[in-house]
């Protein structure tokens, strides 16, 4: 009984059937009537109005389904782990790292002093086609230099050095 069913519904077709427009109906045919070459063009104009002429109509589109968008399924960033620092006994927190100062700080100074020097004549001795070329790395060569001596000046020989050297390994990799 089964199979009766379904070759019976196989033998209906589609349900679903695109219907076509149709045409609109043509005009009624107009008589065009000559005039005989003799006689002069004056002639009076008809004022009887055209038929309206119906617009196509068009034609029935099924609808389209649009698949539905995915949104991609983003994991939440791990939380960051931050280690505390230790308290510091006797207050030493409060007045910041101590450096060793005395006869050393002088040597440290010069030598800070002589690596921002170096790195100076390097820079101003390069020519204004390398200088051209590598613009963005020599304004940043420049930059280090500036904060190296803001640092000698405020005393920091250490934070100087680390700066002149990397404005010196900067420079280096430029002119490579």
């Amino acid at each position: 009984m089964g199979v009766l069913a379904l070759m019976s519904l196989a033998a209906t077709g589609c349900h679903r059937r695109t219907k076509l427009a149709q045409p609109p109906p043509l005009p009624p045919p107009v008589r065009v009537e000559l005039m005989p070459a003799g006689e002069p063009e004056t002639s009076e104009v008809s004022a009887q109005p055209l038929p309206a002429i119906p617009a196509p109509r068009k034609a029935v589109q099924p609808k389209v389904r649009k698949p539905k968008k995915i949104e991609p399924v983003v994991a939440p960033p791990a939380p960051v782990q931050v280690a505390a620092a230790e308290p510091q006994p006797d207050g030493a927190a409060a007045i910041g790292s101590l450096t060793t100062g005395g006869a050393a700080a002088p040597a440290e100074q010069q030598k800070a002093a002589a690596a921002i020097a170096e790195v100076e004549k390097r820079l101003g001795g390069l020519s204004a086609a390398t200088l051209d070329a590598q613009k963005d790395g020599i304004v940043q060569v420049r930059n280090f230099l500036k904060q190296a001596h803001d640092a000698l000046s405020s005393g920091d020989a250490d934070g100087a050095m680390t700066l002149a050297t990397k404005a010196r390994v900067l420079l280096e990799d430029l002119l490579k």
